[in-house]
């Protein structure tokens, strides 16, 4: 059966915490404490780092120039969505139908028929807040209820989807009113122990505070007196010091923002840094965030693209794939978002039956040109698989980080999956699940996700609280549509700037080729946090993988900058690229493309030395790690085809790869990752500044291929594994095995020797390689053997060197998955 996780598997939801002080609190404090008005120095914009961490984030990929697209959508199915709400509204009045096997629409409200052109038809032009955000409502009749127009009585829905599109209007900030102070003082140093903000707000607005220290809890009073709200840092398990309040303002007056203690610590830790308060704007006054004209508190990752419900979980998710193509075209459906799965999962995969026809559901939307992300699950064990639908092979199965990327304990993860009605002896890799894929921000316990509250559905509006608030989950149910409205980003810049060869066309002509590219950009440009997350992963930490996939984090935590970029910019010659440990200002990885045909494409990063408030803490150079990819043509279902790849354990790496004599022109990514900052961690103000140099030369060429006995493997298994080349030049060859993985040397007459380095074993082979014909090398490895060694590892690629280095051979790339262990016993 399948569910929707609840608290304690799939999210964490932390209801707002209210204090009421009838004793102390003011006492002897005078008017607002120690004369802090919160006035005498304060500044008229608010720093962007009082904004919501994602907004923080997203607002890189904003100042490229991509918000979303009024005109394309991102979606979800889940237990639905309150258009109510400022952020997720206006709906546009389209309920659609599935009558005889096809997509109908039709205007509850009019009680009428609706035509596919009124979908679109009034977001044309400069958005506004009248501009409608929601486009589509479906529901079958689930167990969430039976609703005609986008409601959610469960809030989840709602949540998820202010994540990945939320516009921000509820929590757009008025920056005539902001109150911007640094007071650095102990709130033991205060009279009073309190320090107090006066905010003039109007009914139908709100109030908001945002501060950055320890042990301290904001409080925000309305003018007759009463407790609106309140929420504080008081646990030590917490990896960020910001706190943020907000109340919808039901009457025009004085409010009041209150910084004090946490009630669960001692007076003396309380520490305030720094604190901004201010009013927001009427959110029928303004876009916000869908253009720029505001900035939202808490504003989604693709503001501007507008958004699509199917209520419900399974069933939803078996229309939309039944009719995948007619939900694609009528809506401009980019991506679409599954929060949800069955609860738990087994050591190795799903019982028979159990994935039921969700893969083939999200094999369908993806055929369909739509992207699925997918929740990882929370079953929390070490080694407990995924389950459907993250479990796809067309999907994005994200697991839930913390503020500073440390894997959350509730994560699934740690062993892939199997469908146990599959053969397994087969080499056909539709055997094996490997998931998870990336890993983005769902919060901790202590560190959860702050995003649209749902209102109460089958009540008006007029009888109920403003459906203008916010609350707090934790889950990897928020770390998919963070993904997702990546996603949108994205596929908004593949379709807009990307060349020719990547670019997306429009959603009615996408397919499945276009899903894998959009998912490769996402996963190539995906960070290892080994080393930069180490003290915040809790749990289950990650290994190095060296761009290959790990059990806990995939192919690591995604990077919207960076995955915009790699579609978008051109690299030539050499650029200055800064990347860094200070998030989420910092990029962690940074990247672009290069065109070439025959000849050979070379790569360099160079270290340039460190920067930052705490660069002292940097003890050693840099790890960066270097990699070109194909953007074009993806490895199987969309991961990343790996060309060339180099560590920089100094900060200096350099990628040869060549193309062959009969080449077209290609278009590869270029993706330099920080990998480590020895001495320093996440949340740490160091910035390590890049050169980053490109060229195209021709002259050298090589061809080559890999075979080998399958993709999917037991423990203790042997490979055969044959490689190929046809270089233009006579060269010695190499080849590049995970370091798991036993080289059978002394059954192998065509290897000379096998050294390990950089992570990975060098097989070094007997014979060169002779110019302009085929050369054949043929050795054996043995499958790593245990429990803890199932996953996939990446083989190649293949190198040849004609006496000037190591050069990188296309198309001798390959993945291989372990499962379990040995089974000959």
């Amino acid at each position: 059966m399948m569910t929707r996780r609840d608290e304690d598997s799939s999210q964490t939801e932390l209801t707002r915490r209210t204090f009421v002080r009838t004793t102390g609190l003011l006492a002897g404090a005078g008017v607002l404490g120690a004369g802090a008005s919160g006035r005498g120095a304060a500044t008229t914009a608010l720093d962007d780092d009082f904004l919501n961490f994602r907004a923080q984030e997203a607002q890189k990929v904003w100042d490229r120039g991509y918000r979303g697209r009024t005109d394309r959508t991102i979606a979800l199915t889940d237990s639905g969505l309150e258009a109510r709400h400022p952020d997720l509204g206006p709906w546009n009045g389209i309920q659609a139908l599935v009558e005889n096997g096809e997509v109908t629409l039709r205007r509850p409200d009019e009680g009428t028929a609706a035509d596919e052109s009124e979908v679109f038809a009034d977001v044309e032009g400069t958005p506004t807040a009248d501009t409608p955000k929601t486009v589509g409502w479906y529901d079958p009749g689930t167990r969430y209820g039976d609703y005609d127009r986008p409601r959610d009585p469960n809030g989840h829905g709602t949540h998820c989807t202010s994540i990945m599109g939320g516009s921000g209007r509820a929590s757009a900030v008025d920056e005539s009113t902001v109150q911007q102070e640094r007071p650095r003082t102990a709130l033991a140093a205060v009279v009073g122990n309190v320090l107090g903000y006066e905010v003039e707000a109007e009914a139908g607005t709100g109030v908001f505070a945002s501060a950055y220290g320890e042990a301290i809890e904001l409080r925000i009073e309305g003018p007759d007196g009463e407790t609106l709200d309140s929420t504080a840092i008081d646990s030590d398990a917490s990896t960020t010091d910001n706190v943020v309040v907000e109340a919808p303002a039901e009457q025009t007056g004085t409010y009041t923002v209150y910084a004090q203690a946490a009630g669960n610590t001692a007076l003396s830790a309380a520490f305030l840094e720094r604190i901004a308060v201010g009013a927001f704007l009427d959110p029928d006054s303004t876009a916000a965030d869908r253009t720029g004209e505001a900035s939202g508190l808490h504003t989604g990752v693709a503001p501007d693209h507008s958004l699509v419900c199917l209520q419900g979980l399974s069933t939803p998710t078996n229309d939309l794939g039944a009719n995948a193509e007619e939900f694609a075209r009528i809506f401009n459906m980019r991506a679409v978002n599954m929060s949800w799965g069955y609860v738990g999962g087994l050591p190795l995969g799903a019982a028979g039956g159990t994935l039921g026809d969700i893969p083939a559901s999200i094999k369908e939307i993806a055929q369909a040109g739509v992207l699925t992300c997918a929740a990882a699950g929370n079953a929390a064990t070490p080694a407990n698989g995924n389950g459907a639908p993250g479990i796809a092979d067309e999907c994005l199965s994200v697991v839930a980080t913390g503020p500073l990327d440390g894997i959350s304990a509730y994560s699934s993860g740690g062993i892939g999956g199997l469908d146990e009605d599959a053969d397994f002896r087969s080499p056909e890799p539709d055997d094996a699940y490997m998931k998870p894929d990336v890993t983005a921000p769902g919060g901790y316990v202590t560190d959860s996700i702050i995003a649209a509250l749902t209102g109460q559905p089958d009540t008006p509006e007029s009888e109920q609280p403003p459906i203008r608030e916010y609350t707090r989950k934790a889950g990897t149910s928020m770390a998919a549509p963070f993904t997702t409205g990546v996603a949108g980003l994205v596929a908004q810049a593949m379709e807009e700037d990307a060349p020719s060869s990547l670019s997306l066309p429009a959603p009615a002509d996408a397919g499945l080729e276009d899903v894998y590219r959009l998912k490769q950009a996402i996963l190539a440009t995906a960070s290892e946090t080994v080393f930069t997350a180490a003290p915040y992963h809790r749990v289950k930490a990650p290994t190095y993988d060296f761009g290959g996939r790990d059990p806990y984090e995939g192919f690591g935590r995604v990077n919207p900058s960076a995955a915009v970029d790699a579609t978008t910019r051109e690299l030539s010659g050499t650029s200055e690229e800064t990347v860094g440990l200070n998030l989420p200002e910092d990029e962690r990885a940074v990247a672009g493309y290069v065109q070439a045909g025959p000849g050979t494409v070379t790569a360099e990063v160079s270290f340039a030395g460190y920067s930052g408030g705490e660069k002292g803490q940097a003890v050693e150079n840099p790890h960066v790690d270097l990699f070109v990819y194909d953007a074009e043509t993806p490895a199987q279902f969309g991961e990343p085809n790996i060309l060339g790849r180099a560590q920089g354990l100094d900060g200096n790496a350099t990628v040869e790869v060549s193309l062959g004599r009969e080449s077209e022109t290609k278009t590869l990514y270029v993706v330099a990752k920080l990998v480590n900052v020895p001495g320093a961690v996440n949340g740490t103000d160091v910035q390590a500044r890049l050169d980053l140099t490109t060229s195209v030369e021709d002259g050298f060429f090589v061809d080559g291929t890999r075979e080998d006995d399958g993709s999917v493997f037991t423990g203790g298994q042997t490979n055969q594994v044959d490689i190929t080349v046809d270089p233009s030049e006579k060269c010695r060859t190499r080849d590049v095995v995970p370091s798991e993985w036993t080289v059978l040397a002394e059954q192998s007459d065509d290897v000379k020797r096998v050294e390990e380095a950089d992570g990975v074993q060098y097989v070094y082979f007997r014979k060169k390689a002779k110019a302009d014909t085929d050369t054949t090398y043929s050795y054996f490895v043995e499958a790593p053997d245990g429990l803890t060694f199932s996953g996939a590892y990446t083989f190649g690629p293949a190198e040849v060197d004609p006496g000037s280095g190591w050069v990188g051979v296309a198309g001798t790339s390959d993945t291989n998955v372990v499962e379990g262990q040995n089974t000959n016993v």
